[in-house]
């Protein structure tokens, strides 16, 4: 007898990854909910790629970042 209780091992799996169709679902609602596509909008490999962003020309780095710092490589 261990002090460990016991449970039914349905109960005790182990994780799991979602899916490639729900990581989709996911993401596809996230961006309707910004109005980046349509609500009845599909996500899929194909059409991901195709999105564009609307901020995707305005992303200006911090000329004061540097990685090795905020990691402590330095």
């Amino acid at each position: 007898m261990t002090d460990q209780p016991e449970f039914p091992n349905d109960a005790v799996e182990s994780p799991r990854l979602p899916s490639d169709d729900d990581t989709y679902a996911v993401a596809a609602y996230i961006l309707s909910l910004n109005g980046i596509i349509p609500a009845e909008g599909k996500l899929d490999r194909e059409s991901m790629p195709k999105i564009k962003m609307p901020n995707r020309g305005g992303f200006v780095p911090d000329p004061e970042f540097d990685p090795a710092r905020s990691f402590g490589r330095k």
